[in-house]
């Protein structure tokens, strides 16, 4: 199963390349959003994980632009930002699932199985 994490932070996107790649899943890791749209558009990933603070674009931009270009990936949000108006906003804008930020990684990895399971159907 291939993930695209798009994540900034250096030490959370390690963490994830490694226990994800562990896991069973291909990963690969963009930095900033702009990484992040650039490399879902460009290849087929199964599921997305997308902090929403980011540098360049934000996780709503990224969203808002891979929709409008038609990518029905799952995206899984990853974020710290739980306020009621960003979750709906994200939401809004075509994101499957979120997750705040401390998580369990167990659940996050039980999670972007369930979103690739999904999408086969």
């Amino acid at each position: 199963m291939r993930v695209l994490v798009v994540e900034d932070d250096p030490k959370l996107g390690a963490l994830l390349e490694q226990g994800l790649g562990e896991d069973g899943f291909a990963v690969t890791w963009a930095r900033d959003g702009a990484a992040g749209v650039a490399l879902a558009l460009a290849d087929d990933f199964d599921v997305i994980v997308l902090d929403y603070m980011l540098p360049k674009k934000d996780g709503h931009q990224v969203t808002v632009e891979l929709r409008d270009a038609g990518r029905r990936t799952p995206i899984l949000m990853l974020t710290a930002r739980d306020a009621p108006d960003d979750l709906r906003l994200v939401r809004e804008a075509g994101v499957n699932e979120v997750m705040s930020k401390p998580f369990r990684f167990a659940e996050l990895s039980d999670r972007l199985r369930a979103l690739a399971a999904e999408r086969v159907r």
